[in-house]
């Protein structure tokens, strides 16, 4: 073999080398930027299912709030209701009281 044979040869080679640590390099970066992104795109998962999350109960608690004043509020009408009808009831039990003090 010729020594231009060999030193083409080892001309080929050396970039052959060169080629698979540039491809062994590229590739690694590759999966370096994938998984960076793929962290990335995990943490604004994260962040958008938190926001949600805290917007879900503020408006619940804005619904329990709501629901809180109604039903305080219906038991405010029931109240009185029944204020109302024991007023109504309260000279007839007075009277059954007198009557029942007089006679004994």
């Amino acid at each position: 073999m010729s020594l231009e044979a060999i030193t083409k040869i080892r001309a080929v080679e050396e970039n052959m080398d060169q080629s698979r640590a540039d491809a062994k390099a590229k590739a690694q970066k590759l999966v370096a930027d994938a998984e960076r992104e793929g962290r990335a795109l995990l943490q604004q998962g994260q962040e958008r299912a938190a926001a949600a999350a805290a917007e879900a109960m503020r408006k619940a608690e804005e619904a329990a709030a709501l629901r809180r004043k109604e039903i305080l509020a219906q038991a405010d009408k029931d109240c009185d209701a029944l204020r109302t009808e024991a007023s109504k009831r309260m000279d007839k039990a007075t009277q059954a009281i007198l009557e029942r003090v007089v006679e004994s």
